[in-house]
């Protein structure tokens, strides 16, 4: 019986499973890019739930795709400031909490989602933060 054909199958899987990872990623990144057009379009037109929601998706595919951090970051500040004009202020804190902790990491600044960030613990009315 010939050992060549487990040990080809060996070899060969690890690399179809990382061609087909590398594939996701590239597919996740996209997906990300187009919640976020979607999310923008719905900001537009006044639907602040609907872009929540799209944001919240992007940010996420951002992440399974290892996006970069700083784009993390942006879409999680657009998802907080779309929650906070929902007035879902639990989703807005958890958005630009995220969003901080995303910047820190990217090494950019995070004064806009901290600034809304306590706004948002002062209790100021639901509405767009800049």
């Amino acid at each position: 019986m010939s050992t060549l054909r487990p040990l080809l199958s060996c070899l060969v899987l690890p690399l179809v499973l990382m061609a087909l990872g590398a594939c996701s990623t590239q597919i996740e990144l996209r997906t990300a890019a187009q919640q976020e057009q979607f999310a923008r379009e719905s900001a537009s037109r006044g639907d602040w739930a609907q872009a929540m929601r799209n944001y919240a998706d992007a940010a996420d595919n951002a992440e399974l795709g290892h996006g970069d951090a700083a784009w993390q970051a942006r879409l999680h500040h657009e998802a907080g400031r779309a929650a906070s004009a929902a007035c879902r202020d639990d989703a807005a804190q958890f958005h630009f909490r995220r969003a901080i902790a995303l910047a820190k990491q990217a090494s950019t600044s995070s004064a806009l989602s901290e600034k809304a960030l306590e706004s948002l613990q002062a209790g100021k009315p639901c509405g767009v933060p800049r």
